[in-house]
């Protein structure tokens, strides 16, 4: 007897797992059953309800409606996820607690299509250099996967994975899309645009999409020079530029699909996306607060970053199995300019620097990175169903940077310096695997599912610097192998049509990784005493967690109710952490255990025909076992960014205007916990607070379900409260005293205009 396929599930199911109701991004009544949500979390097209893992998908319409333009708009709306934001483009995620500030990858699998987006390098960790916010303009869906996803998804989705799924082209429309918004933000305008058609080449033979976007949004934290014998305050008279943290982003995809016949079908793909940063979206604490949103620099930080995304697609259909073969080639480059004035004057004052002097940092960051996925996808006819495959990733991530000395500084302060700073690295990363995993229905309402991935890792750099902070020149060569399995055990019972329960045990694992360069002779009897081998200068070795899990995916009500919730406990051993040593250098290292236990709950309810109820909860308590040595963690200490608690709610009501136009109002809450930035309890920056967001949208076109136009009034942040949202680290050093701090946007109010043909 087959398992359930998605054709046997009935198609009244209004909503799943945490995604917004469909009927709620329509602006009308809705009285009639409501589509069916698919997802691909499992590498293949399932009923989201039916599949037994703790997933929220948010489709193209629910999006707009919940009014997302970055991911970290996603995790507001998402329990479990939490993103570290310090701007467009700058972000670390963070699933069911497993946080880290060191290492040569995230704990996060995150994907655009079957592609890993995540920066894989020694830098990923660095927000700046981290994450592609992709523009969600033409993004069919957003699958966020909690827990680990090693088996089908690699190394690096310890806590869980999330998938970006872009709009394929459609072999027999001829259709487009085009909308428009105006907004304004605390004294400057904001502007966005984007369109996208779609193009039938042939009869049913092939079909080529294309869509371009531009967003134009003003700044909203003003700039002040530095006070020239007091980095903590504004210099007196001094000129402020307004609105400096603007943002310019533009970008294109191109998608063309070809039906081959015989089942044979390729699809490609070309992405690109630029994006100009007039400055960082942070404020300076001291002299800025969340009440006052200002920096204090002496030199400009633009930053620009350039990612193009290629991507070849074949499927092949038989009668029992479909094979699939994924290849793709991902360019990213960053460039930033980082002020560097209060350093230098930090470090070197009041001899031989007796004032603030304008000095800067630039880096250079590239991720080129290519990757190969063979799968094989089953639909057998009986009990057993199958995914296996092979994996192949390989990244070249060169950087460069340096702190030059400033023009005039020399002869200012009687100095002969030649370089403060200048470095460069290359880095490559090397991932090989397979992987099968397969589920058998043991009886009617019985499946369970074995998988299981097999890989090697191989990571090497070689670095060079010089200059006064580097202690003159420096060149070093580093390497590191690893290998293992990641295990995964599921089991899930059909307890009615509308009740599944399901366990899962599952192993997650992040690749260890060459040093950051520490020499021996300055740092190893210090290394000796934290109890590290000599070799801890050069190379640090895998973590690993195994995460054990229940959930139930519920719907009560004839369907009206859905109620989905889980709860795990994660046991997270050889943690990689980031040690500050005394003898000037930083370094990775193992130091013991860590636990993270927690729950996630969602509930949507189509309350009336024209009343949609949707609600939220995450909770999460992850902690150290142990004291970390270099780094003030304690036993019991929270790990770093993880808020205990987050959640969400949010009601639409529709109603028609007449007999032509609909209508819609929504209000979406949304709530983020307070969380450590810091293990130092000393320091003012140790624990950012929590904030809540209030958004509002209402929405009018014709009725029917398929409106030619609609027009959407909004207000973002409705009662203009400033939140936290990360504590980034600088690219030259962080000072005790001042540190940059990211924060939310303000209060934005906005119409957008849309047109469908």
């Amino acid at each position: 007897m087959r398992p359930p396929s998605i054709r046997t599930i009935p198609s009244t199911v209004a909503l799943a797992c945490g995604a917004l109701g469909a009927a709620a991004a329509h602006a009308q009544v809705q009285s009639g059953p409501i589509e069916q949500v698919l997802v691909t979390a499992q590498k293949r097209s399932e009923a989201l309800q039916s599949v037994p893992l703790s997933v929220t998908a948010l489709d193209q319409r629910d999006l707009e409606h919940m009014g997302v333009e970055h991911v970290s708009d996603i995790a507001r709306q998402t329990p479990g996820l939490t993103v570290v934001s310090s701007g467009p483009g700058q972000n670390i995620l963070i699933i069911r607690g497993i946080s880290s500030v060191a290492g040569t990858a995230g704990t996060v699998g995150y994907y655009l299509d079957d592609t890993p987006i995540a920066a894989s390098s020694n830098a990923a960790l660095l927000s700046l250099r981290g994450l592609i916010d992709p523009a969600i303009f033409d993004i069919a869906r957003v699958e966020v996967l909690r827990g680990p996803q090693g088996t089908l998804y690699g190394s690096s989705s310890m806590g869980g994975t999330v998938k970006y799924v872009s709009t394929q082209p459609d072999l027999n429309r001829l259709g487009g899309k085009a909308s428009a918004v105006l907004s304004h933000t605390q004294g400057g305008w904001n502007e966005e645009g984007n369109a996208s058609i779609n193009v039938p080449l042939g009869d049913g033979a092939a079909a080529v999409r294309v869509g371009v976007y531009y967003r134009n949004q003003d700044g909203y934290i003003d700039r002040y020079p530095v006070a020239l014998n007091d980095i903590l305050a504004i210099a007196p008279g001094g000129a402020r530029l307004d609105n400096v943290n603007t943002e310019r982003t533009k970008g294109a995809r191109l998608a063309l699909r070809l039906n081959l016949g015989a089942g044979l079908v390729a699809n490609a793909s070309l992405y690109y996306q630029h994006m100009l940063l007039g400055a960082p979206f942070q404020i300076d604490v001291p002299p800025g607060s969340l009440d006052r949103l200002i920096q204090t620099r002496l030199v400009a930080e633009p930053s620009v970053q350039n990612s193009t995304l290629s991507n070849l697609t074949i499927r092949k259909n038989f009668a029992r199995y479909e094979l699939v073969s994924s290849t793709s080639y991902y360019n990213r480059r960053v460039s930033v300019d980082e002020d560097a004035s209060k350093v230098l004057y930090y470090f070197f004052s009041p001899t031989p620097q007796s004032s603030v002097y304008p000095g800067g940092m630039h880096g250079d960051y590239i991720n080129r990175e290519f990757t190969q996925e063979v799968r094989m996808v089953s639909d057998f006819s009986g009990p057993l169903q199958m995914i296996a495959g092979a994996y192949y990733h390989h990244v070249d991530a060169p950087l460069a940077s340096e702190i030059p000395v400033p023009a005039g500084y020399n002869s200012k302060f009687g100095t002969d310096y030649g370089s403060f700073f200048k470095g460069a690295r290359q880095a490559t990363v090397r991932e090989t695997a397979v992987f099968a995993e397969g589920s058998y229905q043991l009886a009617p309402a019985w499946i369970a599912r074995l998988g299981v991935r097999a890989f090697r890792v191989s990571q090497g750099f070689a670095q060079q610097g010089d200059g006064l902070f580097n202690g003159g020149p420096s060149a070093i060569t580093g390497s590191s192998r690893d290998h293992g399995y990641n295990p995964k055990l599921n089991l899930s019972w059909q307890a009615t049509p509308d009740a599944m329960l399901y366990a899962t045990a599952s192993k997650g694992y992040r690749p260890g990784g060459p040093n950051n360069p520490a020499p021996a002779a300055l740092c190893a009897s210090e290394v000796a005493k934290l109890g590290l081998s000599p070799s801890a200068l050069q190379t640090f070795s895998p973590d690993s967690l195994w995460n054990y899990e229940v959930g139930a995916k519920t719907q009560w009500l004839n369907r009206r109710l859905t109620v989905n919730g889980s709860v795990y406990s994660i046991d997270w051993s050889k943690v990689q952490q980031q040690i500050v040593l005394q003898c000037g250098f930083n370094i990775t290292a193992n130091f013991g255990s860590a636990r993270s236990k927690g729950g996630e709950l969602e509930a949507s309810f189509q309350a009336t025909p024209r009343l949609m109820l949707r609600a939220t909860a995450g909770y999460v308590n992850a902690t150290l076992n142990n004291d970390v040595p270099g780094t003030g963690a304690k036993q019991g200490d929270a790990l770093l960014d993880v808020p205990r608690w987050s959640g969400s709610a949010a009601a639409e009501y529709n109603w028609n205007i007449g007999e032509r136009h609909a209508a819609f109002g929504r209000l979406d809450a949304t709530y983020t916990g307070g969380a450590n930035s810091l293990y130092d309890r000393s320091s003012p920056f140790y624990r950012r607070a929590g904030f809540s967001q209030l958004n509002f949208k209402l929405g009018w076109q014709p009725a029917g379900k398929n409106p030619s136009w609609n027009a959407t009034f909004f207000v973002d942040n409705l009662l203009d409260k400033i939140g936290q949202t990360g504590l980034p680290v600088a690219i030259s050093a962080d000072l005790p005293n001042t540190r940059r701090v990211a924060i939310s946007r303000p209060r934005t109010i906005g119409l957008r205009l849309g047109k469908t043909f």
